[in-house]
């Protein structure tokens, strides 16, 4: 039984080199006497190793005249080393640990506490000039006094509670 293409294929590479056992090998050779395809890849492979090995004969050529020095070797005090590199990590994470604990927490905003804010000062701001009109009639002042302190009171960090309290006094 004659092997496809593709087993054919995989085993060129091998073929070239003779690494096929005898049965194999001849299997192959049967095949490339009569697949026009497969002979063209067993050419195309030739013609590359033949590269390749032109390319390797030339880099070597050019490497022959370099001398590297043969190394000292040291003797690695591995100890010492897992010492120092423990230590380095304990004042590491000293100093992270007690950065985190000693520093005071950040008020940071978020964007509903900003939302609430904005819209608690435009609540205050609405309230304050709807008191404002209803203080320009004398028979309403006491209720524009009680307004005033609700929105001192109410809304105690805005423009409109520091407007309130400076009409109370």
């Amino acid at each position: 039984m004659e092997k496809s293409c593709k087993d054919i294929e995989e085993m060129l590479v091998d073929y070239t080199d003779g690494q096929l056992s005898p049965s194999d090998s001849s299997k192959v050779a049967e095949h490339l006497a009569t697949c026009e395809h497969c002979r063209r890849m067993l050419d195309g492979l030739r013609k590359s190793l033949e590269l390749a090995g032109v390319i390797w004969d030339d880099s070597l050529s050019e490497t022959e005249n370099i001398r590297i020095p043969a190394a000292k070797t040291r003797k690695i005090h591995w100890p010492r080393y897992a010492v120092i590199a423990a230590s380095i990590f304990l004042v590491a994470t000293t100093s992270v640990v007690r950065r985190t604990l000693t520093r005071p927490k950040r008020s940071e905003l978020t964007f509903a506490e900003i939302e609430r804010k904005i819209t608690e000062s435009g609540n205050a701001a609405r309230l304050l000039a709807a008191t404002e009109l209803l203080a320009e009639y004398p028979d309403a002042q006491p209720i524009a006094d009680q307004q005033y302190r609700y929105i001192a009171e109410t809304y105690p960090e805005t423009t409109a509670a520091n407007k309130a309290k400076s009409k109370i006094q």
